[in-house]
Protein backbone atom coordinates (compact mmCIF):
# COMPACT_ATOMS: atom_id res chain seq x y z
CA UNK A 1 0.00 0.00 0.00
CA UNK A 2 1.49 3.56 -1.12
CA UNK A 3 0.82 6.18 1.60
CA UNK A 4 1.94 9.84 0.12
CA UNK A 5 1.91 13.37 0.77
CA UNK A 6 2.81 16.06 -1.90
CA UNK A 7 6.23 17.68 -1.29
CA UNK A 8 7.44 20.38 -3.27
CA UNK A 9 11.50 20.40 -2.72
CA UNK A 10 12.30 23.57 -4.87
CA UNK A 11 10.99 25.28 -2.06
CA UNK A 12 13.48 24.08 0.05
CA UNK A 13 17.76 24.20 0.41
CA UNK A 14 18.93 20.95 -0.76
CA UNK A 15 20.45 20.83 2.71
CA UNK A 16 17.04 20.23 3.81
CA UNK A 17 15.87 17.62 1.48
CA UNK A 18 17.12 14.89 3.25
CA UNK A 19 16.11 15.79 6.66
CA UNK A 20 12.97 15.67 4.86
CA UNK A 21 13.36 12.25 3.15
CA UNK A 22 14.40 10.61 6.18
CA UNK A 23 11.08 12.08 8.75
CA UNK A 24 9.12 11.29 6.21
CA UNK A 25 10.67 7.61 5.97
CA UNK A 26 10.27 7.53 9.57
CA UNK A 27 6.47 8.49 9.11
CA UNK A 28 6.05 5.52 7.28
CA UNK A 29 5.62 7.19 4.32
CA UNK A 30 7.03 6.13 0.53
CA UNK A 31 5.59 7.85 -2.11
CA UNK A 32 5.57 11.99 -2.97
CA UNK A 33 3.86 13.78 -5.85
CA UNK A 34 6.30 16.70 -6.92
CA UNK A 35 6.65 19.22 -9.63
CA UNK A 36 3.33 20.21 -10.51
CA UNK A 37 4.21 23.99 -9.96
CA UNK A 38 7.67 23.50 -11.07
CA UNK A 39 7.41 25.03 -14.51
CA UNK A 40 9.42 27.95 -13.96
CA UNK A 41 12.39 25.76 -12.71
CA UNK A 42 11.93 23.31 -15.20
CA UNK A 43 11.54 25.43 -18.18
CA UNK A 44 12.79 28.50 -17.16
CA UNK A 45 13.40 29.86 -20.59
CA UNK A 46 11.28 28.49 -23.61
CA UNK A 47 12.72 25.67 -24.88
CA UNK A 48 15.69 25.44 -22.44
CA UNK A 49 14.62 22.61 -19.92
CA UNK A 50 16.54 21.72 -15.99
CA UNK A 51 15.97 18.60 -14.81
CA UNK A 52 18.33 17.98 -12.78
CA UNK A 53 17.40 19.42 -9.65
CA UNK A 54 14.45 17.26 -10.12
CA UNK A 55 16.34 13.77 -10.59
CA UNK A 56 18.92 14.92 -7.50
CA UNK A 57 15.53 15.33 -5.25
CA UNK A 58 13.88 12.08 -7.03
CA UNK A 59 16.29 9.55 -6.15
CA UNK A 60 17.40 11.15 -2.94
CA UNK A 61 14.05 10.13 -1.85
CA UNK A 62 14.22 6.54 -3.62
CA UNK A 63 17.23 5.83 -1.37
CA UNK A 64 15.03 6.30 1.21
CA UNK A 65 12.77 3.88 0.07
CA UNK A 66 10.00 6.67 -1.65
CA UNK A 67 8.57 6.60 -4.91
CA UNK A 68 7.58 9.38 -7.08
CA UNK A 69 4.38 10.87 -8.77
CA UNK A 70 4.87 13.53 -10.92
CA UNK A 71 2.41 16.10 -11.87
CA UNK A 72 2.78 18.38 -15.06
CA UNK A 73 3.43 21.70 -14.66
CA UNK A 74 0.67 23.07 -16.65
CA UNK A 75 -1.40 24.60 -13.57
CA UNK A 76 1.30 27.28 -13.29
CA UNK A 77 2.49 28.86 -16.48
CA UNK A 78 5.68 30.89 -15.70
CA UNK A 79 5.93 34.68 -15.92
CA UNK A 80 8.06 34.04 -19.57
CA UNK A 81 5.31 32.34 -20.79
CA UNK A 82 2.50 34.55 -19.98
CA UNK A 83 4.48 37.94 -20.99
CA UNK A 84 5.64 36.34 -24.51
CA UNK A 85 2.06 35.04 -25.35
CA UNK A 86 -0.36 37.24 -23.80
CA UNK A 87 -3.08 35.62 -25.71
CA UNK A 88 -2.97 32.68 -23.48
CA UNK A 89 -4.28 34.59 -20.36
CA UNK A 90 -7.97 33.83 -19.71
CA UNK A 91 -10.69 36.35 -20.38
CA UNK A 92 -12.93 36.96 -17.49
CA UNK A 93 -17.02 37.23 -17.86
CA UNK A 94 -16.85 41.79 -18.07
CA UNK A 95 -14.39 41.30 -21.31
CA UNK A 96 -11.34 41.44 -18.71
CA UNK A 97 -8.06 39.83 -19.66
CA UNK A 98 -6.93 38.21 -16.00
CA UNK A 99 -2.99 39.15 -15.13
CA UNK A 100 -0.24 37.20 -14.04
CA UNK A 101 0.16 36.72 -10.26
CA UNK A 102 -2.19 33.46 -9.63
CA UNK A 103 -2.29 30.21 -10.89
CA UNK A 104 -4.71 29.18 -13.62
CA UNK A 105 -4.63 32.30 -15.53
CA UNK A 106 -4.64 30.09 -18.76
CA UNK A 107 -7.86 29.47 -21.63
CA UNK A 108 -7.73 26.30 -21.91
CA UNK A 109 -8.52 26.05 -25.35
CA UNK A 110 -5.24 28.79 -26.44
CA UNK A 111 -3.68 26.94 -29.13
CA UNK A 112 -0.93 28.50 -28.37
CA UNK A 113 -1.19 27.53 -24.55
CA UNK A 114 -2.01 23.85 -25.63
CA UNK A 115 1.46 23.78 -27.71
CA UNK A 116 3.51 25.11 -25.19
CA UNK A 117 1.62 22.56 -22.32
CA UNK A 118 2.25 19.75 -24.78
CA UNK A 119 6.34 20.59 -25.35
CA UNK A 120 6.97 21.00 -21.26
CA UNK A 121 4.63 17.46 -21.18
CA UNK A 122 7.07 15.60 -23.86
CA UNK A 123 9.80 16.90 -22.54
CA UNK A 124 9.32 15.63 -19.09
CA UNK A 125 7.73 12.38 -20.31
CA UNK A 126 11.15 11.30 -22.17
CA UNK A 127 12.99 12.03 -19.91
CA UNK A 128 11.08 10.62 -17.18
CA UNK A 129 9.85 7.59 -18.91
CA UNK A 130 12.14 4.87 -17.96
CA UNK A 131 12.92 6.14 -14.51
CA UNK A 132 12.31 3.19 -11.85
CA UNK A 133 11.36 5.39 -8.94
CA UNK A 134 8.61 7.58 -11.05
CA UNK A 135 5.28 5.67 -10.88
CA UNK A 136 2.58 7.60 -12.49
CA UNK A 137 1.47 10.61 -13.60
CA UNK A 138 -0.69 13.55 -12.18
CA UNK A 139 -2.26 15.67 -15.12
CA UNK A 140 -2.31 19.43 -14.58
CA UNK A 141 -3.73 20.14 -10.82
CA UNK A 142 -7.09 20.85 -9.73
CA UNK A 143 -9.09 21.67 -13.57
CA UNK A 144 -11.60 24.30 -12.87
CA UNK A 145 -10.51 25.84 -9.50
CA UNK A 146 -10.62 29.83 -8.56
CA UNK A 147 -13.61 29.67 -11.33
CA UNK A 148 -10.66 29.03 -14.11
CA UNK A 149 -13.15 26.59 -16.37
CA UNK A 150 -14.54 29.32 -18.50
CA UNK A 151 -13.02 31.88 -20.54
CA UNK A 152 -15.12 34.84 -22.35
CA UNK A 153 -11.78 35.23 -24.74
CA UNK A 154 -13.03 36.27 -28.65
CA UNK A 155 -11.04 33.01 -29.41
CA UNK A 156 -13.40 31.48 -27.10
CA UNK A 157 -16.74 32.87 -28.92
CA UNK A 158 -15.41 31.68 -32.18
CA UNK A 159 -15.74 28.47 -30.60
CA UNK A 160 -18.25 28.22 -29.00
CA UNK A 161 -20.12 29.09 -32.18
CA UNK A 162 -18.70 26.08 -34.18
CA UNK A 163 -19.39 24.31 -31.04
CA UNK A 164 -23.24 25.11 -31.25
CA UNK A 165 -23.24 24.74 -34.52
CA UNK A 166 -22.37 21.07 -34.73
CA UNK A 167 -24.58 19.97 -31.72
CA UNK A 168 -27.70 22.21 -33.77
CA UNK A 169 -27.04 21.77 -36.62
CA UNK A 170 -29.53 24.86 -38.02
CA UNK A 171 -29.93 28.29 -36.35
CA UNK A 172 -33.86 26.95 -36.72
CA UNK A 173 -33.28 24.41 -34.04
CA UNK A 174 -30.72 26.27 -31.94
CA UNK A 175 -33.28 28.89 -31.66
CA UNK A 176 -35.94 26.98 -30.66
CA UNK A 177 -33.95 24.88 -27.97
CA UNK A 178 -33.16 28.02 -26.65
CA UNK A 179 -36.25 30.30 -26.60
CA UNK A 180 -34.48 32.87 -28.28
CA UNK A 181 -37.83 34.40 -29.88
CA UNK A 182 -37.84 35.63 -25.73
CA UNK A 183 -36.54 39.54 -25.79
CA UNK A 184 -35.80 39.33 -29.50
CA UNK A 185 -32.60 37.72 -28.94
CA UNK A 186 -33.10 35.37 -32.56
CA UNK A 187 -29.84 34.57 -34.37
CA UNK A 188 -30.03 34.93 -37.80
CA UNK A 189 -26.03 33.66 -38.05
CA UNK A 190 -23.80 31.57 -36.59
CA UNK A 191 -21.59 34.58 -35.64
CA UNK A 192 -24.11 36.50 -33.59
CA UNK A 193 -23.95 34.34 -31.18
CA UNK A 194 -22.19 35.84 -28.35
CA UNK A 195 -21.09 34.34 -24.87
CA UNK A 196 -22.68 35.36 -21.94
CA UNK A 197 -20.67 37.96 -21.12
CA UNK A 198 -21.92 40.88 -18.04
CA UNK A 199 -25.38 42.54 -19.95
CA UNK A 200 -26.16 44.74 -16.57
CA UNK A 201 -28.71 42.13 -16.35
CA UNK A 202 -28.97 37.84 -16.20
CA UNK A 203 -27.73 36.08 -19.87
CA UNK A 204 -30.34 33.47 -21.46
CA UNK A 205 -29.88 30.58 -19.32
CA UNK A 206 -30.21 28.47 -22.14
CA UNK A 207 -27.29 30.13 -23.44
CA UNK A 208 -25.20 29.77 -20.27
CA UNK A 209 -25.82 26.48 -19.50
CA UNK A 210 -24.61 25.42 -23.44
CA UNK A 211 -21.80 27.69 -22.65
CA UNK A 212 -20.88 25.86 -19.46
CA UNK A 213 -21.14 22.70 -21.10
CA UNK A 214 -18.69 23.85 -24.03
CA UNK A 215 -16.24 24.68 -21.38
CA UNK A 216 -16.76 21.34 -20.25
CA UNK A 217 -15.66 19.81 -22.84
CA UNK A 218 -12.90 22.33 -23.31
CA UNK A 219 -11.06 21.05 -19.96
CA UNK A 220 -11.63 17.54 -21.03
CA UNK A 221 -9.89 18.52 -24.67
CA UNK A 222 -7.23 19.97 -22.81
CA UNK A 223 -6.92 16.87 -20.55
CA UNK A 224 -7.25 14.49 -23.04
CA UNK A 225 -3.78 16.52 -24.67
Amino acid sequence: MYYGVDYYPEHWPRERWNVDAQLMQEAGINLVRMAEFAWALLEPQEGHYEFDWLDEAIDLLGQHGIVTILGTPTATPPAWLCTTYPEIMRVTRDRQRVTFGMRRQYCPGSETYRRLSAQIVRAMAEHYAHHQQVIGWQLDNEFGCHDSTRCYCESCQQRFQRWAEERYKTLDALNQAWGTVFWSHVYNAWDEIPLPWSTGGVANPCLELDFWRFSSDQIAEYQAL
